[in-house]
């Protein structure tokens, strides 16, 4: 790992700035240091909390991923959000297109309290082809590869569900991630749908949802919509 080789270093600098405190402290100092950056649970924290307030990051990571998003703008009191342009993405061969958008909002202006990603997909011929299947995945990519920059990812849950089109709510260390698939309006052309995937903030307590959008419930879109 990475961590793992940087540490001597790390620790060297740590006694060395110490400087005439006694070695017992020194090396106290220098364990908890070790503790620390070697607990995979303390780095997967910081780098959750990433996702939230680094919003240098935020901006190139959405825009690898075809979104164009500045920093959160104030609205309502209280309130800050931004919101990128609308991308069409549509693989090669798929007669598929999603129309998606990327929304940040939060009660602070250097805070992400959620993201909500939106997928409008239209063009179901009804075929059950690879492409159409590879269309499925478009929401999983995005997620992935946002999530991606930050050196996070989904967990398998949330990928399986996500792949097959059902509803997920996982709380993680660092986030929830809710996947919204949508209503299946024609069982003939069920690739014709709009979902969504929101990521929230742990001790997000403000509804700041963009466009009063309410956090699906999937157990309950689940038994509606599916048969």
């Amino acid at each position: 790992m990475k961590i793992a080789r940087a540490l001597p270093m790390i620790l060297c600098v740590a006694l060395a700035a110490c400087g005439g405190a006694p070695v017992s402290n020194s090396v106290d100092a220098a364990n908890a240091m070790s503790n620390e950056l070697l607990d995979p649970a303390t780095e997967m924290a910081r780098r959750w909390a990433t996702v939230f307030n680094d919003a240098a990051l935020r901006v190139r990571a959405a825009k690898d991923m075809g979104y164009t998003i500045g920093a959160l703008t104030a609205g309502a009191p209280g309130t800050f959000s931004a919101k990128s342009d609308e991308q069409v993405i549509q693989l090669p061969g798929s007669p598929i297109r999603t129309r998606s958008t990327l929304e940040a909002s939060g009660t602070k202006a250097d805070l992400v309290d959620r993201y909500v990603f939106t997928f409008t997909s239209t063009g179901d011929d009804g075929r059950d082809s690879k492409s159409a299947g590879d269309a499925d995945k478009t929401p999983l990519r995005v997620l992935s590869g946002f999530l991606g920059r930050f050196d996070v990812q989904p967990t398998d849950p949330i990928k399986a569900g996500i792949k097959s089109l059902q509803p997920v709510d996982v709380s993680l260390p660092g986030a929830r991630i809710v996947f919204d698939p949508g209503p299946v309006a024609d069982p003939e052309h069920k690739r014709n749908r709009s979902s969504m995937i929101t990521i929230v903030r742990p001790g997000a307590t403000s509804p700041t949802t963009p466009q009063d959008q309410t956090i699906p419930a999937p157990a309950a879109q689940n038994k509606a919509t599916r048969k």
